[in-house]
């Protein structure tokens, strides 16, 4: 099994991405290899069909199969203060962040039970 995170860097929601699918893999005791990739300009989001920050994929699969992005204000502000954002990154923050929709709440980032579920259902297969 290949997990990928997809992420900006300025993201402000990458970090708890990052740590609650390494959690969900120790706590399901599934072995998978995690890869990082940092979009960063257009041509990467474009080659890895990227959907917005932070994206979960497994074996190549979005865990949410509807994307949906919404405006986050601290995402727009890190853009904006940090300097060594590229306009890229700044052009993906305003014009929304990807929001997850589970078991009837939104969130900015995908939870651990969506994590869980996805890894649990492609280790089934």
């Amino acid at each position: 099994m290949k997990i990928q995170i997809l992420y900006t860097m300025e993201c402000p929601w990458c970090l708890k991405t990052k740590k609650l699918v390494r959690e969900s893999l120790s706590e399901l005791g599934v072995k998978a290899e995690v890869e990082e990739i940092l979009i960063d300009t257009e041509e990467k989001a474009k080659r890895h069909h990227f959907m917005g920050s932070p994206t979960v994929r497994i074996d190549g699969k979005d865990i949410q199969e509807k994307v949906s992005k919404d405006r986050c204000l601290p995402c727009e502000e890190l853009a904006e203060s940090v300097r060594s954002t590229t306009p890229f990154v700044k052009q993906q923050c305003h014009c929304g962040c990807r929001i997850y929709f589970y078991r009837g709440k939104q969130y900015p980032y995908p939870p651990k039970g969506m994590i869980k579920e996805a890894i649990e259902k492609m280790s089934s297969i």
